[in-house]
């Protein structure tokens, strides 16, 4: 009688999406049905957005007043007004997704992420060669990306990181199937957060310039569509909104929780005066965005390990970025799945469970007090940028189980 051995691969494939699903919804589940937590979320910025876009116009959108009589009406007691500057282009798409129901609204909007973020993991994929892949290892592959906690994060903050991603992948596959305006004008929708847009575009005015010409082009059409939605006295609120929270954001005690520089020295070091930090953290910005553009333009041709180094190095020079930013070490991890790929120098058995096996190691940063959180999310970038500058020395005898 033959005794079947158990498949440990899958045993432990099927364990880790179990587990990812599991925490998720009850996560989910939990946040929707505590009030504090879903109004303390970011979502009420957009809900925000929204019931102003309806009640009083886009251009009223940066009034403080206005945001914060919306807030007390969800809340149902008096706050103390705080700026929420999404940016403007995002208003009408707020305005058909909310009511005067905020959970509702809530739910609809995660249910628009789910979606765009389907579409991101469709276009991540195709980045590779998917005829090397059985349909199981498809199946995980995708699962694991889809499940990329940065993005779960996104999604209890009714953060639009999911549309940020969306901008990258665009950019990314473009750039890598040679489709130079097609990759600028997706890296125009990462203005939605316009401190990772610039980092990413500028090194490409040195090298591919249609890129950085497709980024100008998509992101003055979105501009001007701003500038006409918030005309000029909504476009004056909103420059105001953003210099009052570059101001303050040294002072929030969420500064502490960014993957960045800025939160590495806020967490381990009491800062009484946070102006040096802030002058030493944009020095580190402006630093790095020469540092890429002098590299472009070394390189005859930017490929894998240019993309997924740039994007690495991106989040950790940010002056200010969360958790869920983090949605963009996808583009990295992605181009890292490509280049040993190629040669295959991982099976491609255990090639597809690279995303689930990330996914599953940032959720248990989270485990407890949540202590080894940013440890964990270090040291994933580290090893991604160690890859890549490794890149070029991959072999299949490198990795091979008889080296």
């Amino acid at each position: 009688m033959n005794i079947r051995k158990p498949n440990f691969r899958r045993i432990i494939v099927y364990v880790g999406v179990f587990s990812l699903f599991l925490y998720f919804i009850l996560s989910w589940v939990n946040m929707i049905k505590d009030p504090d937590q879903r109004t303390g979320s970011d979502f009420i910025g957009f809900y925000n957005f929204g019931r102003i876009s309806q009640t009083k116009g886009v251009p009223a959108i940066y009034n403080i007043e206005e945001q914060k009589r919306v807030e007390e009406q969800v809340v149902g007691h008096p706050v103390t007004p705080i700026f929420y500057t999404h940016m403007p282009f995002i208003a009408p798409l707020a305005a058909a997704l909310v009511d005067e129901n905020y959970v509702a609204s809530f739910k609809r909007w995660a249910t628009v992420l789910l979606f765009v973020n389907a579409l991101n993991v469709y276009l991540l994929v195709n980045m590779l060669e998917l005829r090397k892949f059985t349909r199981e290892n498809l199946v995980i592959l995708c699962v694991g990306a889809y499940l990329f906690d940065p993005t779960f994060s996104g999604l209890m903050n009714g953060q639009d990181t999911a549309i940020l991603l969306l901008g990258a992948v665009i950019w990314a596959s473009g750039l890598l199937s040679k489709k130079y305006i097609l990759s600028g004008i997706g890296l125009s929708l990462t203005t939605v957060r316009p401190q990772i847009a610039l980092f990413l575009a500028i090194p490409f005015f040195f090298r591919h310039q249609k890129v950085f010409w497709g980024f100008l082009m998509g992101s003055s059409i979105l501009a001007a569509i701003s500038f006409g939605l918030l005309r000029s006295e909504g476009s004056v609120r909103f420059v105001e909104s953003l210099r009052y929270i570059e101001s303050t954001v040294w002072h929030e005690q969420h500064a502490l929780d960014m993957p960045t520089i800025s939160g590495i020295i806020r967490r381990n070091f009491a800062i009484a005066d946070p102006t040096p930090v802030k002058n030493l953290v944009w020095a580190c910005y402006a630093l790095g965005i020469l540092g890429f553009s002098w590299m472009w333009h070394k390189n005859v041709a930017i490929e894998e390990r240019h993309i997924g180094l740039l994007s690495t190095v991106c989040i950790f020079l940010l002056p200010y970025a969360h958790y869920h930013d983090l949605i963009l070490l996808i583009i990295p991890i992605f181009c890292i799945l490509r280049i040993l790929q190629k040669d295959d120098v991982i099976p491609q058995n255990y090639l597809a469970m690279i995303p689930l096996a990330v996914s599953w190691l940032f959720a248990l940063g989270f485990a407890g007090t949540g202590y080894l959180k940013f440890p964990i999310v270090y040291l994933v970038m580290f090893f991604l940028i160690y890859l890549f500058i490794t890149a070029s020395r991959f072999s299949r005898s490198a990795f091979s189980p008889s080296a």
